[in-house]
């Protein structure tokens, strides 16, 4: 003998209201994750971006150091006066945007040594502009045939990121005494 329970106040009483409202659940959960997955991918973008930015960024105070380094470790000041591998000398100059200059070895030079994770070496241009004490700077001291005069160079450097899409510009001004 088989016992069957039924409801005898609702003869018919299943009508798939069960199976409705778990699909309705379902189409919110799946709305619910591609909004997530979504952010996630905005976000990893938006990390993506500022890892390539801090990357352009070091390589490019990476070069300014080695210009700085290349300005320091000259003896004398001649080598300045001649124009060619990223030097200018005061008459000669630089390009005059250097956002859209080609950045290539007629106008810049190269630093030694490959940079992990960017796609091209970082590049600089030093320029001679003068001395000071051949203005009209008046600091005591300065200007009087005894006392030794800084030269002023400007150095412009150029650092990629991750892609050549990315780069960051940095000038500086340093002086050294010959």
């Amino acid at each position: 003998m088989s016992s069957i329970h039924k409801n005898l106040n609702y003869l018919d009483n299943q009508r798939g209201w069960v199976l409705v409202v778990g699909l309705v659940i379902l189409v919110m959960l799946t709305i619910l994750s591609m909004a997530l997955m979504k952010t996630t991918r905005l976000e990893e973008k938006m990390a993506g971006a500022t890892r390539d930015m801090n990357l352009s960024f070091q390589a490019a105070e990476t070069a300014l150091r080695r210009a700085e380094n290349f300005i320091e470790s000259q003896t004398a000041e001649s080598i300045f006066d001649t124009t060619g591998e990223g030097v200018y000398n005061q008459e000669t100059d630089e390009p005059a945007n250097p956002f859209t200059s080609n950045w290539d070895d007629t106008d810049s030079k190269a630093i030694a040594g490959a940079l992990e994770g960017v796609t091209s070496s970082p590049r600089y241009m030093i320029k001679k502009l003068k001395k000071i004490g051949e203005s009209n700077l008046t600091i005591t001291g300065y200007g009087d045939d005894d006392t030794p005069r800084p030269t002023v160079f400007r150095v412009t450097v150029r650092g990629t990121g991750g892609t050549n899409n990315r780069a960051t510009l940095l000038r500086s001004h340093y002086s050294k005494v010959f």
